[in-house]
């Protein structure tokens, strides 16, 4: 177990660490590498041939300890100090493993190339693919648009649904009225209802498809295509588009108790209207005369910020009423409205205030809803995208040929699957690579017998999905393999896990594998410590347990008239194998034993009897026989007490050792005075 942590711990911990210096190829760890220094990027230290600048020792303290954004010198110095220790004695146990040429180990070889293959393939679609489209989606996210739609299902009769939206896509692009045209035509009543109109969107909010037809289209224009949505067919207008900001605003509510009876609800809202502009407290009229509950208490405030395209903040995602939503963003900071009408009543509405909307702020979040709902769709045309640019072609014709005479609906484990495919058609290829060879049909039907295609169909689709799984490790693998020319830091993250490898391998050498318990040793130290390591206070105790309660109480009548519980025991305990034993436990510790807990709990003294308590399914009577004091444990006993202490001293003195042979190798030198000075600042 211990062995398998420390592989954890150091993989994890050299995985920690940046390390922005060229690492001595192979077992060439003779020989540094210049770096471009500075007065303000001094070299900090020297590490046998690695030259550690402050831009290192910063860079890995940052990313060792978590701490993106702060400088090295604004850190306690002892905090400093102590990183300074622990990251020179990692270089240090890396540079003796490259010494040792562990590096060229197969196993370490293996260990790298199945790592790279893991973080290359996830690197490259983050790079190529998350990262580029989560900024396109947060540029978006600086506009919020509204959009209006007209929706016309997709049946099975797809061919009249399309000439349906079609003539309607001609006439609203011909200038008809796309209100009307919606209430008349969509086939999503609800928004048909309201003229097509959607609550105000911005990027993630809303269908992808449609929301790429809102925001390439200009507010006022109907896009150009027909939009293909999986239930149907959209036909798309953008209304408006206007930069996205956070608003917060406060309200005063006079409630109409009856839409036909509206008077008092605007003599009141226009008297207080006269208030406010006569210069009364916006809080204090919300306060003491609105009729919204939930705010008035909060001066009318409607709480944290707004925007119209995701509601309030705080997870509640709550949405404005339209009328009040448009009043409020047509205010500026500090204006109040006039009276606006909606379901509830009449407001009188304040624009509190306004904030840009920061996007950094909602990267994470729409990263993990990208990956959560887009990710693998577009990852799969991403790699098609990278094999066409191969010259990975899947053979359509043959594809058909192969399918007619499979059983399609057989999965490909089943071998009647493809007994209908002659041997004269096996050598076609299915899916090929210019001038590097192809898969044939032969091939094809050979690889699918392995366990992860037996359970896929054998439909056209089946096939392509199984040919996918064949080929993609292979693009990858080509389409990966100059990540660390491209991308510099990819290439510090594979130093980084190469040397994590190289940490374990040569821990392993130097402690792990020495790490035995010795006996001899292990008595040494238990014989300078032996006085810490005691016994738990104990309770030797009898019991009779019975299922009857007036049993139970009839037997304490009995003990109390001077009967010995040891013989009633045997005679009356129902406990399974206590009979013979005259209901007598072994010496039992709280940790042990509910009923130790409950002798320690009454406070019971050698001789006293407890009961009849209920206890499990029946009821119990206890005695006391003698509490066993705690006393100082045998060498044997105090073996799990003191074991992982004394391995850890042993570790400890085993590493100590081998980093002074290290440093005789490869001296360490700390330039302490300047360090000291970047300190100080």
């Amino acid at each position: 177990m211990r062995r398998a942590l420390s592989l954890l711990m150091y993989t994890s911990f050299g995985l920690l660490f940046i390390t922005h210096y060229t690492q001595a190829q192979k077992s060439k760890v003779t020989k540094g590498t210049a770096k471009k220094t500075t007065t303000q990027n001094p070299v900090i230290m020297q590490i046998g041939p690695e030259s550690v600048t402050l831009a290192d020792l910063e860079q890995a303290y940052k990313r060792n300890m978590n701490r993106k954004n702060i400088s090295i010198s604004e850190v306690k110095k002892d905090s400093v100090m102590d990183f300074v220790r622990l990251y020179t004695n990692y270089r240090l146990k890396v540079l003796d493993a490259f010494g040792r040429k562990l590096d060229q180990d197969s196993a370490v070889k293996a260990d790298i190339e199945q790592n790279r293959r893991l973080l290359a393939d996830n690197y490259l679609f983050e790079k190529k693919l998350v990262e580029p489209t989560v900024s396109q989606l947060l540029q978006r996210r600086k506009k919020e648009l509204q959009v209006a739609i007209i929706f016309v299902e997709r049946p099975t009769d797809t061919v009249k649904a399309w000439e349906r939206v079609q003539r309607l896509h001609a006439i609203v692009k011909a200038g008809a009225d796309f209100e009307r045209i919606a209430r008349d035509s969509s086939e999503d009543r609800e928004t048909g209802n309201k003229g097509g109109l959607l609550p105000y969107i911005t990027s993630g909010r809303i269908l992808r498809a449609v929301e790429d037809a809102a925001y390439s289209t200009p507010a006022g224009q109907v896009y150009p295509n027909i939009v293909i949505g999986r239930a149907g067919y959209f036909i798309v207008k953008t209304l408006k588009s206007e930069p996205r900001i956070k608003v917060k605003g406060s309200h005063i509510l006079s409630f109409m108790t009856n839409p036909n009876d509206s008077a008092n609800a605007i003599a009141k809202a226009d008297s207080l209207l006269g208030l406010l502009r006569a210069g009364a407290s916006f809080a204090a009229i919300a306060k003491a005369n609105s009729d919204d509950a939930s705010s008035k208490e909060k001066a009318g405030s409607l709480g944290g910020w707004y925007t119209r395209s995701k509601g309030m903040e705080g997870g509640s995602g709550d949405v404005l009423h339209p009328a009040f939503e448009s009043a409020l963003y047509a205010l500026k900071d500090g204006e109040i409205s006039g009276k606006v009408w909606t379901d509830y009543g009449i407001h009188i509405i304040k624009r509190d205030s306004t904030k840009e909307i920061d996007l950094e702020e909602e990267r994470d979040g729409l990263k993990r809803e990208y990956k959560r709902i887009y990710f693998e769709e577009d990852k799969r045309r991403f790699i098609d995208s990278i094999k066409n640019s191969f010259g990975w072609k899947l053979e359509v014709p043959v594809l058909k040929q192969l399918t007619t005479l499979t059983d399609t609906m057989k999965i490909m484990a089943d071998t009647n699957t493809f007994k209908k495919v002659p041997n004269e058609i096996k050598t076609l290829p299915l899916y090929s690579l210019k001038d590097q060879g192809s898969i044939t049909i032969g091939n094809f039907i050979d690889s699918v017998k392995k366990q992860e295609f037996r359970t896929i169909t054998a439909s056209s689709l089946g096939i392509t999905r199984a040919l996918d799984k064949m080929t993609d490790p292979k693009v990858l693998r080509t389409a990966t393999s100059t990540l660390e020319q491209e991308y510099p830091e990819f290439g510090t993250l594979m130093r980084e896990f190469r040397d994590g490898i190289l940490l374990f391998k040569v821990e392993e050498q130097e402690v792990w594998s020495k790490l035995k318990f010795d006996s001899l040793a292990a008595r040494s130290y238990w014989d300078t410590t032996k006085t810490k390591y005691k016994t738990d206070l104990k309770f030797d105790f009898s019991e009779i347990y019975v299922s009857s309660d007036s049993l139970a109480k009839a037997l304490r009548d009995r003990l109390n008239a001077g009967e010995k519980f040891e013989t009633l025991a045997k005679e009356f305990t129902e406990r399974p194998g206590f009979k013979e034993k005259g209901g007598r436990y072994p010496a039992q510790t709280t940790k042990e034993s509910k009923l130790a807990s409950m002798i320690e709990k009454k406070q019971m003294m050698p001789g006293d009897i407890l009961g009849p308590e209920s206890f499990e399914r029946g009821y119990i009577l206890l005695f006391l026989n003698e509490i066993v004091q705690p006393r100082e444990k045998r060498f044997e006993e105090a073996i799990p007490d003191f074991a992982p202490m004394f391995q850890d001293m042993v570790q400890k003195r085993l590493t100590e050792d081998w980093l002074t042979r290290i440093k005789t190798q490869y001296p360490v030198t700390i330039q302490t005075k300047t360090l000291e000075s970047i300190l100080k600042k």
